[in-house]
């Protein structure tokens, strides 16, 4: 009484497998992603934390220009930083296009020729 039928255990088959391959596609896709996410955040954050700390160091004229000559190397590290972001982040996209090609494909010549 429990027992599925054949041909209805192979269609579930079908269905189950693809579902649980893009289901894993899916979780390392996030978990790459949110990586991406936290390390970016964290770097922008130790900026943020250490330009403060420079800014309440500021207490005359001088230090004041040091600050200021400080700032040009932190917008270059700053746009070389968000270059390297938007470059991860675009290979995140081409990757996960792919992958999901490769799943997609596979899942549908299975389907054919199963």
């Amino acid at each position: 009484m429990n027992e599925i039928p054949a041909g209805l255990g192979q269609s579930l088959k079908l269905f189950v497998e693809p579902v649980a391959k893009a289901s894993q596609l899916m979780s390392s896709q996030m978990e790459k992603w949110a990586t991406l996410s936290v390390d970016s955040l964290k770097a922008y954050v130790d900026l943020g934390i250490a330009q403060g700390k420079v800014a309440l160091k500021v207490r005359d004229v001088h230090s004041l220009s040091e600050f200021a000559d400080s700032q040009f190397a932190v917008l270059s590290f700053m746009g070389h930083r968000m270059l390297d972001d938007g470059r991860a982040l675009s290979e995140w996209g081409i990757d996960c296009c792919n992958q999901t090609n490769r799943l997609m494909r596979s899942g549908l010549l299975g389907m054919l020729f199963k």
